[in-house]
């Protein structure tokens, strides 16, 4: 049996139910170190069946430069010590304790797997790049692997001096089949319960109301689509957030019908992806979306951003789709006025979504992650 520990900045939803699955496995003795029960103020109720840590330290307020809080979890080196891993997977590197860790396994010769969600594609500053072509590199090159979470992540680690052939897909993901399965037959009553009518075409977003998530472009690519076609398009928010008030106010002055459903999760949830036509995620940067596995699993069309991170593997534009350019209010609106105007062309769609979606169940990441620590452990 192999000892691992994992350390990541907070527990999510679509992590942790891999991390239960690995725990169960005879071969892996693993233990999750988490820098804090959220570190970026997240509502999710998540339940962990692994073992699991959860340090406790202040946290200097970085959210605005960071986009999350920066615990100052000195302890994560003696909770590594008390567990003598023979490989750490880290999450990252833009927490404390994931910086200590690295450094705890080059001091220990102990292998480490850097676990990555981020891409290239969002636009920073020019300071900002230089320090990061700088500081990357020295957590990318010492791994003994990598676990990302699809093609663009895969990319960034050859953009920071890794090797991408030491690269295994561990996917923030869902059970697949299992969401898919709980969907079926739901539509007509989650359309109902929501106060939709048959010839509303629904299109959902789901998500936090922040201003990186792109809503307002959504309303007004809405409110074009709907002068484009005599489809009575209606969008169904799904979250919360600070924008939640502007958001109505945009609505209500671009005559867009708009449904607020909350923040749900479970069976809720499932409701409102049940109840849409097409799923769409317009944000400004997106590492991954995970939400966008759910509207594949559903069966839904998908109108992503370029910034989408999950766009590049389970988006094929013109089959399950369409990708637009980032604040393209008249590609979005395109986009939607064409799924509105066809329902042919939304069944096609939502049926290639699916096809798509079940090869990023749980079991093939499990596998990579398994793989990945054998791989570390007989190369060191």
């Amino acid at each position: 049996m192999t000892r691992v520990a994992v350390v990541s900045p907070e527990p999510t939803p679509y992590r942790a139910p891999l991390f239960d699955r690995i725990a169960e496995r005879p071969d892996i003795e693993l233990t999750v170190i988490y820098a804090a029960a959220t570190v970026a103020g997240r509502a999710w109720n998540v339940a962990l069946r692994h073992p699991a840590v959860v340090l406790q330290a202040p946290a200097l307020p970085t959210r605005r430069l960071l986009h999350h809080d920066y615990p100052l979890t000195f302890g994560v080196w003696r909770e590594l010590d008390r567990l003598r891993p023979e490989c750490v997977v880290v999450a990252g590197w833009s927490v404390l304790a994931s910086q200590l860790a690295m450094l705890w396994c080059r001091l220990h010769s102990i292998p480490y797997l850097l676990m990555l969600e981020s891409h290239l594609l969002d636009p920073r500053p020019a300071a900002v790049r230089a320090v990061k072509r700088l500081a990357i590199p020295r957590f990318v090159r010492p791994a003994a692997g990598y676990l990302v979470t699809g093609t663009l992540a895969k990319r960034t680690v050859r953009a920071y001096g890794g090797d991408p052939a030491r690269a295994h897909v561990f996917a923030n993901t869902i059970d697949v089949a299992n969401f898919a399965a709980a969907i079926d037959g739901r539509r007509s009553s989650a359309r109902s319960a929501l106060g939709f009518e048959e010839r509303d075409v629904v299109v959902a977003y789901v998500g936090r109301f922040e201003p990186v998530k792109g809503l307002d472009t959504l309303v007004t690519a809405t409110a074009v689509a709907s002068s484009l076609t005599e489809s009575a398009i209606t969008l169904l928010v799904v979250g919360d957030g600070t924008l939640r008030e502007q958001l109505r106010k945009q609505a209500a002055t671009s005559g867009v019908r708009l449904v607020e459903a909350g923040f749900r999760e479970g069976d809720d949830l499932l409701d409102c992806y049940a109840a849409a036509d097409v799923f769409a995620l317009l944000s400004r940067a997106e590492p991954w979306g995970v939400v966008v596995n759910e509207a594949a699993a559903a069966g839904l069309p998908l109108v992503l951003s370029e910034r989408v991170g999950a766009a590049a593997d389970l988006l094929r534009a013109g089959e399950n789709g369409a990708l637009v350019p980032v604040d393209d209010v008249d590609s979005a609106a395109a986009a939607f006025a064409a799924l509105a105007n066809d329902p042919a062309l939304r069944s096609r769609y939502g049926k290639r979504s699916s096809e798509i979606a079940r090869a990023w169940g749980y079991e093939p990441s499990i596998r990579a992650f398994t793989d990945a620590v054998a791989e570390a452990v007989a190369g060191r």
